[in-house]
């Protein structure tokens, strides 16, 4: 039998950095094939945050160089290597004391709040540089600067894992230009080419469709070049921050905004803590959960908190969450997006602001069509700006679209089609950590098929002018070839040259 002595000796506590190192799989780093998918795609995600925040075109270039003699050959000839990953962007840069906090610390960023972002948990960037860590044992390089200074900076820098903070190796300032402004970041890590080339590139192909407006270099550890143009110069709005909405906050969190209002009434305290809560909808609200308005909010005691939550989340009269916390792609951007795919037709629809658990979101739907699409249907799909390129069956808009019936809208499942859905939203449904599909929640499944639907209906009108179209043509290509041949032989029984406007009664006269 334990003693609470020897209990407490086998109390181990770890800090975040060690709690993921450990369990990073949940994340996506489980194999050498998908940690070098998801390692280029988050550093490639940062640097495109850190441009759209700065509100420049972004200019993104991507690096991955194979070491030589790094291959650990295994049965069947093949296996992981070493690589190294630059990316750079010519976003914001980052000030000096703000590199070794938002690059070597986990749970630490700029993305804790009511806004949409790519990122949630301030952990992807750093959880790749980790893995980089744990699989080579190299030092991070980032050489960073901001506009307005004749300096940069550049740092080299590992983990510490069980502290969860950065170790500073090699500083120095670098002289820039003072128009100057970006990242670079590179590190060591291990990956396996030849089984994660396919997602790569699907990523970098889907980024270039969702992002337009960046212009997109990747080397390949295989010396070829990918370059993705800018094709439209603009850049979605930015989403604003907002307070949070009244539905959708639990206990805990309602403790934390009352320890830090400056509020001396509830009343008062709801109409400045949540958004679109005026003093008519307070009232009503404090009627409801029978909560005197004047009281003091950090006087309530536990019980009135759990009845104030319960309330929010029943009261119905409560206006829908804002949806200037969203930034859809919108229709043009990605109509411009979907074209490199060069399809006949092309139809999208962005659905007005919904909400699911308090939060708002904005479902955007494309079907493209013919052209050089390839036959059979295609899925692809974006959340907040991210291509998701793995668990296709598992996620809701694979599941609408098996759903539709072709049928009714004069389609076949042989035929060209791509359908395209982006769900942006300030809490995106994930099933899982490592962002990979959305799950079947009700009201987002119902906002996707009907968005799908209304673009198969547009799409049906443009193929039946389409093919009414071509009927015509067909018919007046026939007749033309019934006539012709009708005055050549006419031509042939009298002797006389017929012309086919005379035939036709066009010129004026008489043929003998």
């Amino acid at each position: 039998m334990l003693t609470p002595k020897s209990t407490s000796q086998d109390i181990v506590e770890l800090s975040v950095s060690a709690w993921f190192y450990r369990n990073r799989a949940i994340a996506g780093f489980d194999n050498p094939a998908r940690s070098l998918y998801v390692a280029v795609r988050e550093i490639v995600e940062n640097s495109l945050d850190a441009c759209e925040d700065a509100r420049v075109l972004p200019e993104i270039t991507a690096l991955l160089r194979r070491e030589e003699d790094s291959s650990v050959i295994d049965l069947i000839g093949q296996g992981p290597e070493i690589f190294e990953l630059i990316v750079k962007d010519n976003g914001t840069g980052m000030k000096r004391e703000a590199i070794p906090r938002l690059l070597g610390k986990m749970l630490t960023g700029t993305k804790f709040m009511h806004r949409q972002s790519r990122g949630t948990f301030g952990l992807g960037g750093s959880l790749a540089l980790l893995y980089g860590q744990v699989t080579t044992q190299r030092p991070i390089e980032i050489v960073t600067g901001q506009k307005g200074s004749e300096f940069g900076y550049r740092l080299e820098m590992q983990l510490d894992i069980e502290k969860n903070q950065p170790i500073i190796i090699e500083e120095e300032k670098v002289l820039k230009a003072r128009d100057e402004s970006g990242t670079m970041v590179s590190f060591w890590l291990q990956g396996d080419w030849l089984r994660s080339k396919r997602r790569i590139i699907d990523y970098f192909t889907q980024t270039a469709i969702i992002v337009p407006y960046a212009s997109i270099l990747f080397e390949t550890p295989d010396g070829e070049l990918l370059k993705f143009k800018r094709v439209i110069e603009k850049i979605p709005r930015p989403p604003a921050k907002t307070k949070p909405h009244p539905r959708g906050i639990d206990v805990e969190m309602l403790k934390r905004m009352i320890a830090v209002t400056k509020k001396k009434t509830l009343k008062t305290f709801l109409m400045s803590s949540f958004q679109r809560v005026g003093e008519m909808k307070a009232n009503e609200f404090l009627e409801y959960a029978q909560l005197d308005q004047d009281i003091n909010p950090r006087t309530l005691t536990q019980e009135e908190l759990v009845r104030m939550m319960n309330c929010m989340e029943s009261f119905d009269r409560f206006l829908p969450p804002s949806s200037k916390s969203l930034s859809p792609v919108g229709t043009d951007v990605l109509m411009a997006g979907i074209e490199r795919l060069a399809p006949e037709f092309v139809v999208f629809r962005q659905r007005q602001a919904n909400v699911y658990e308090g939060h708002p979101f904005i479902i955007e739907t494309g079907v493209a069509y013919g052209g050089q699409l390839s036959p059979g249907m295609n899925i692809i799909r974006f959340a907040n700006r991210i291509p998701l390129l793995y668990d296709e069956r598992s996620d809701v808009a694979y599941r609408v679209v098996r759903d539709l019936n072709l049928k009714n809208y004069g389609l076949r499942l042989e035929d060209p089609l791509t359908f395209t859905i982006h769900i942006c939203s300030t809490k995106i449904p994930y099933k899982t950590i490592g962002k990979e599909y959305i799950a079947d929640v009700d009201v987002v499944r119902r906002e996707i098929d009907l968005g799908f639907k209304d673009c198969l209906r547009e799409l049906n009108d443009k193929l039946r002018k389409r093919n009414r179209v071509q009927r015509e043509h067909r018919r007046e290509s026939k007749l033309v070839t019934y006539y012709q041949f009708m005055t050549h032989t006419l031509s042939n029984a009298t002797g006389k040259e017929v012309s086919l406007n005379r035939l036709l009664g066009i010129e004026g006269g008489n043929e003998e």
